[in-house]
Order: structure tokens, then sequence, then C-alpha cells
């Protein structure tokens, strides 16, 4: 994690350390991902992987820059049971709904829509797998479980009740049958108080390879804009409908400056009952919480944005 612990010297570290966040990754293969990062010290990861092998790898690895990390070694779906796993042969598209072929053969990737196999697994609602550890806090949660989000959504109330914030897969088109789709996805997050904060890494498919915009290939049509197919929404709670409740906004606060929303932090921070609370507790205000962090942030993300300019000349030099 290039950006880890970045905030732990600033301002941000006393309420941060006073009110650590819980963080959700469900679809772990390859480890947590980084999005608390920049307050790692003061995040409680908690991550699913029922695939032996890899739950093995995941868990034998370093807690890295985490406050804590544990790994389950669960499914998580809509229903505590058994469920059907259609295993494609792209493995990684493997689902608990049901592919549509049609759509690989429109793009020409049946890889992610041929089922080789369908194998029993056991599933558990995410509420039922927390109740087991039962944590301070459920306060963002992360999930890509190749189309079947929404069940685990509608599958686990008191957690849904509970989230700051939740980055989630989405699709444009059905990959699977009766699959929720992004819009679907979005009005049941907004009817339970929450906003679309961003639309994160887009995913656009042509049908002849990959390669699309701005970049050309050596297929019959070298050049072209692709579909929009799938991405991550990002939604955080409104800090509305958290009431009064001070330790939840500070908590969606940190979320939203770790993240990078540094505005929408400062915005839940000036709040007078959370402003209040920051000084009394950390002798602090929200200019002198938000900002420093925001500068350290912007100049690595700045760094980061010209390497990434530099190495994509290469492939347009070609």
């Amino acid at each position: 994690m290039g950006n880890s612990n970045i905030f732990e010297d600033l301002a941000v570290q006393k309420p941060t350390t006073a009110n650590p966040v819980t963080f959700i990754d469900i679809g772990t293969r390859g480890g947590f991902q980084d999005d608390l990062a920049p307050l790692a010290f003061a995040v409680d990861a908690i991550g699913f992987e029922p695939e032996k092998e890899a739950f093995d790898q995941i868990k034998q690895a370093d807690s890295g820059s985490w406050r804590s990390a544990r790994m389950l070694p669960y499914a998580i779906g809509g229903v505590t049971g058994r469920q059907t796993l259609s295993v494609a042969a792209d493995k990684v598209s493997s689902t608990l709904l049901t592919p549509d072929p049609a759509i690989g053969r429109r793009f020409d990737k049946p890889q992610f829509y041929d089922v080789q196999s369908q194998i029993e697994v056991d599933t558990r609602t995410l509420d039922d797998a927390l109740a087991e550890i039962d944590p301070a806090t459920r306060d963002f949660l992360k999930i890509d479980i190749e189309g079947a989000e929404m069940d685990v959504f509608a599958g686990s109330p008191e957690t849904m009740a509970k989230l700051l914030a939740v980055k989630t897969e989405v699709s444009f088109i059905p990959h699977r049958k009766e699959q929720p789709l992004a819009h679907d996805i979005a009005a049941f997050f907004a009817e339970r108080g929450f906003e679309l904060m961003d639309f994160i890494e887009p995913a656009h498919w042509r049908r002849a390879g990959y390669v699309i915009h701005p970049y050309m290939s050596s297929e019959n049509v070298p050049y072209s804009h692709g579909q929009m197919v799938q991405g991550d929404y990002l939604f955080f709670r409104s800090p509305e409908s958290l009431g009064d409740d001070i330790n939840a906004k500070v908590r969606l606060g940190l979320i939203a400056l770790a993240t990078g929303y540094f505005d929408h932090a400062l915005m839940i921070f000036e709040s007078p009952q959370v402003a209040d609370t920051l000084m009394k507790e950390f002798s602090y205000t929200p200019d002198e919480i938000v900002v420093p962090a925001s500068r350290r942030y912007g100049r690595l993300i700045l760094r980061q944005a010209i390497w990434r300019q530099i190495r994509g000349l290469v492939p347009l030099m070609r």
C-alpha cells in the first residue's frame, strides 16, 4: 500500500485513533483493498475468502499496516445455507447467479460466461458471519462478488443499517440472468439514506480484444471506444440521516478523508456539533484536521499521476 498510514503524524491521527473504523472486504482474493490505507493505523479490517488455498495465502500474509486484520473462511451470500456456484472458464468470473452466455457471444468473451461446472457451496449472510466476531462498528464495506451484491445487501439488514460507506461493483448490462443493474443498486441505497459519491474505474468493452480509446490495436478495427459495462459505485451515508450520532459522523468524515473526498470531510466536520466535539476532545478545528491531510494526499496523487502519464506514453508510442 503505497499510501499506507500517510496521515499518522498529522492532526487527523488523534480523532482517528479515538474513533477506529471497521473495514469489511467481501471478495478479498489478492488481499485487502487499500481504500482506507491512509488511516490504516486505526482500521480494523475483516475479509472473507471461502477458497482454502487463497484463504491460507492471505491469512499467512502479514496483517500489514492495519490496526488489525482478520480473515474468515466464508462465502457471503443472500442466505445462510447451500447455494450453487457456477464456475466459469475464467474462475474469477464464477458467480452465485446464472451467467448469460449470450453476452459472452456478443462481446466475444465466452470465458467469462461459459460454465465449466457447478458446485454446492455453504454461504452465510453478512449479518450471520459478523455475529461470530461482533465488531464494535460496521463502517465501510467493499464488495465485488460477480453480480450477487444485491442479494448480500438485502439479506443483511442489520449491517446495512449500520454502514457508513459502501464501495460496490455495479453492472450496466446483465452479465447474469436476473442480475440487478446499476440503477437498481443506486435506488436501493438512496432509499436507505445513502448518497452516490463517485463512479470508480469504469470498464469499457469492445468485441475484438480489450484495447480501446485512446490506444490502437492490431485488430481488424484498430481503434474504437468501448461500451461501458461495469465499474464501482461509492456510496456515503447522508450526514443528516445519522441524526445526533456524533461518533458516526466523525467516522464518516474520516472515511471521506481517507478516500480523498476532503471537501466532503470538511463539510461533515464543520457541522456545529461535530466541530464542537473535535475542539473539545482533540483541540483541533476542522481546517486543522482536513487541510494538512489534503495537502499531503494531493501531492502524493500528483506524483502518482505524473508516473502514470509517463507509463501511458509507452503503449501510445508502440
